[in-house]
């Protein structure tokens, strides 16, 4: 059963994935640098790292829910959880991206993997130790 307790470690994973995906993401800074400028599906007046954030965000914290509730607390699980959440925007620029589109992919991923690793060790340190109290 979800609590009050549940609620704020929630709202820390949201926090913590969203800057896992944030900082890979301002890669592509500005509307005439936004890759999905040309794409036909984004017509979108803001830039598309919105949506790649928070698909991220949701994606991550998703990831780490799943871990959480099937007692996988281990280091590397959560590690995981973020290098998956800080690669997620340069997978989807280099997937949704009209082709011929200048993207600065290598940065994207070194960044992410980066942010990823540190955010892991975070997830790690807010669940690696904490076991799921007993139903009442």
């Amino acid at each position: 059963m979800i609590n009050a307790n549940h609620y704020r470690y929630l709202r820390y994973v949201l926090l913590v994935n969203m800057i896992a995906a944030l900082v890979p993401a301002t890669s592509v800074k500005g509307r005439v640098n936004d890759p999905l400028l040309h794409a036909t599906w984004w017509r979108l007046d803001q830039h598309s790292a919105i949506l790649v954030v928070c698909a991220a965000t949701l994606l991550g914290s998703a990831l780490v829910f799943a871990t959480t509730r099937t007692d996988l607390r281990k280091w590397w699980a959560f590690v995981g959880c973020g290098i998956v959440t800080g690669d997620f925007p340069a997978t989807f620029y280099l997937a949704a991206a009209p082709d011929g589109t200048q993207l600065p992919l290598a940065d994207m991923y070194f960044t992410g993997t980066f942010c990823g690793i540190i955010a892991g060790f975070v997830l790690n340190g807010l669940f690696g130790k904490r076991k799921p109290g007993a139903a009442k």
